[in-house]
């Protein structure tokens, strides 16, 4: 009886978990993503894995700085953001994960949703304990809407302001974010502690890898 209790207990927060991570936006790709099944084969990923983690340990215990993750595709860098949002969540702290697209498109848009308002929508993102935005520098721009990629650094600033930390993961260089989010916004980014990860190795999805 005992262990039919525990393996009920068992599945039960199994079905919790996953529950929090579709809640959260945790990609269906990376729902088994974790730091174990990180493919580690040289230095540069060791060291962007152990940064991932430590990031992680310090927030789950109140030390929280933002982090960066950038460089080329398919070198793992959703899979670690995956991995910091799942064993965040798992310590009951709010957090989700979105590209920076979308959230522009939420935001800017929301205005055509009955009972909804660009400040509903900022709010959405600024409330929650971590943010991770995704894919920086994708389809969150446009010439003829400014608009789009002015949303995305609101919710940087008024995270900045009300003390919240925030990933930010990119196929830009550490240079072309630092330009793209302008001297103001930079200074802040970093003020409270900012951890980089430049993720500079080849992409694992062209050979049949596991990091993506």
């Amino acid at each position: 009886m005992e262990q039919s209790n525990e393996k009920y207990e068992s599945e039960k927060n199994n079905r919790i978990l996953h529950l929090k991570m579709a809640r959260a936006g945790i990609p269906k790709r990376h729902v088994n993503s974790g730091f174990g099944n990180y493919a580690v084969t040289h230095k540069g990923q060791d060291n962007a894995r152990k940064t991932c983690e430590k990031f992680t340990m310090d927030f789950n215990g109140g030390d929280f700085r933002n982090l960066l993750l950038v460089g080329r595709t398919g070198t793992g860098k959703t899979h670690l953001g995956s991995s910091i949002l799942k064993n965040i969540i798992i310590k009951n702290s709010e957090a989700i994960y979105v590209t920076s697209a979308d959230l522009a498109e939420d935001i800017v848009g929301a205005y055509r949703r009955s009972g909804d308002s660009e400040e509903e929508a900022l709010k959405r993102y600024v409330s929650k304990d971590l943010l991770i935005i995704d894919e920086y520098g994708l389809h969150d721009r446009a010439e003829k809407r400014p608009q789009l990629l002015e949303s995305v650094h609101k919710v940087l600033l008024t995270r900045y302001d009300e003390l919240k930390p925030t990933v930010v993961i990119s196929n830009l260089s550490l240079s072309e974010v630092r330009e793209d989010l302008g001297d103001r916004l930079w200074s802040r980014f970093q003020h409270d502690g900012l951890e980089i990860v430049e993720c500079d190795w080849d992409d694992a999805r062209i050979g049949g890898g596991k990091a993506q």
